[in-house]
């Protein structure tokens, strides 16, 4: 039985054929000693959660015998323990039983006593030898429920008398996890080390359609990892990336427009959709629906000028979630450049004759550097400080054309304040002679000023 399934595990498990040994070994048959405590760590995206999960339902298929629960659902350790105890007795609450559990733990102590009730004794009087497995995913959270859980989980067998074993998964090393009083006793270590390159690619080829050829597609995602992987350390979001993209570049092979043989080719017409899904996709500026509808229509297109720009213009809608008026847009625009600009530098920018349409203005001042080697950037430092009355000059100095008489900026000026996109840092009720500042990020702005075609990168200091 365990080298079947060890073997079934591996090879769907690529490069972990290490740790699927040792959990088996140390599981051994359903009435062994087990440790009291497995601590199962390393790197996000290198499949703890998955080996774990699939080894305990082949190992166990009634489910009886072992209960996986996350931190994250599990927030509390009431729902830790009542969640576990379902497991353990096979309850589901459901609408016969009105959804409740199978016993009501609002302590340790009635967590422990459960367990005894359940395990220890069975139905003919006699002692349970079965080890009972509690996996608990994304155990770092455990460190803020309080000092003593995570102690008393591990000693969860010596308090019942019965042969349990708890289970930690955790993105955290065992020496940041360690309870501070010393009571826990260690646990055996099982580390997940990140995968080699050979290894991400021996498990994204599990991705590759069936209709279309492995080697063509692993060359595909060769390329892929060669352009994503500094940037992308996630297993998952690489084989995201993968996903969204290889339509795109098989694409031009059914259009007629080259053939597989043609890579070179292909990689230069999928080349805009690399640039957009490194800019847009991966950092979730748009939603996969979003991606698969727009570049669908991108497609369509024949110049890569206006393919990219249509990939670009994907986020439009998304990044700039507010539908402000057009003139409140530049006031929110020139609310930034006063937190951020020196008021000494207004002169040089706003003047007539110095914005997008006068003369080019002098170049940025060099950013300064401190005592450590960095750089005094105004960005680092955050928004500060401005008048309205400031404001309102930069407002009226950006502007192409003379604000109609029928806005009231001032009431426009109050929204932005109720929308908190400015907040008052100076007392008094009158927007007269008060002082605010920013909370608009540097993306934010940006997308605002491209919806009016403002170049806000021109008047910004020391944005470089």
């Amino acid at each position: 039985m365990s080298v079947e399934l060890a073997s079934y595990l591996v090879s769907e498990f690529p490069g972990r054929n290490e740790q699927i040994d040792q959990l088996l070994a140390l599981l051994g048959q359903p009435d062994d000693p087990t440790p009291p405590g497995i601590f199962v760590y390393g790197p996000a995206a290198t499949g703890k959660s998955s080996v774990v999960r699939e080894l305990f339902e082949l190992y166990n298929p009634d489910g009886q015998h072992y209960a996986v629960v996350s931190c994250i659902e599990c927030f509390t350790p009431r729902l830790l323990f009542e969640r576990t105890l379902n497991s353990w007795a096979g309850h589901k609450p459901s609408p016969s039983n009105r959804y409740a559990n199978y016993a009501r733990c609002e302590n340790l102590v009635d967590f422990v006593n459960c367990i005894r009730d359940l395990l220890v004794v069975a139905d003919d009087g006699r002692r349970s030898n079965d080890t009972h497995y509690m996996v608990i995913d994304q155990a770092e959270r455990l460190r803020d429920r309080g000092p003593m859980l995570l102690t008393s989980l591990l000693r969860l067998s010596e308090l019942t008398g019965a042969n349990i074993s708890v289970v930690l998964i955790s993105n955290v090393i065992w020496d940041k996890f360690r309870p501070r009083h010393g009571g826990a006793p260690e646990p055996f270590a099982i580390c997940f080390p990140s995968y080699t390159k050979q290894q991400i690619l021996d498990i994204v080829a599990k991705d590759c359609p069936a209709d279309e050829p492995m080697p063509f597609f692993m060359t595909f995602v060769d390329a892929i990892y060669e352009v994503f992987h500094r940037n992308c350390v996630d297993l998952n979001e690489l084989r995201h990336l993968v996903a969204m993209l290889y339509p795109k570049f098989v694409q031009p092979v059914f259009e007629k427009q080259a053939t597989r043989s043609e890579f070179p080719r292909l990689f230069k017409l999928c080349q805009p959709y690399f640039s957009a899904a490194s800019e847009r996709l991966y950092l979730r500026e748009i939603s996969t629906s979003e991606w698969q509808k727009n570049s669908a229509i991108a497609s369509a297109k024949n110049n890569p000028e206006d393919i990219t720009h249509s990939i670009y213009q994907m986020a439009e809608g998304s990044t700039d979630s507010l539908d402000l008026p057009y003139y409140t847009k530049f006031l929110v625009i020139a609310s930034y450049l006063a937190s951020y600009n020196p008021s000494r530098l207004d002169a040089q920018y706003f003047s007539r004759g110095s914005g997008q349409n006068g003369k080019r203005r002098r170049g940025r001042k060099p950013a300064t550097e401190n005592s450590l080697g960095g750089k005094d950037r105004q960005q680092l430092l955050g928004p500060k400080s401005f008048a309205i009355e400031r404001m309102l000059a930069i407002f009226y100095s950006i502007i192409s054309e003379p604000a109609d008489s029928s806005v009231d900026v001032q009431i426009q000026i109050a929204s932005l304040v109720t929308l908190r996109l400015l907040s008052k840092t100076s007392s008094g009720d009158r927007l007269d002679g008060i002082k605010c500042k920013c909370n608009v990020s540097l993306e934010s702005v940006r997308s605002i000023s491209r919806s009016v075609k403002f170049d806000i990168d021109r008047f910004l200091y020391d944005f470089a």
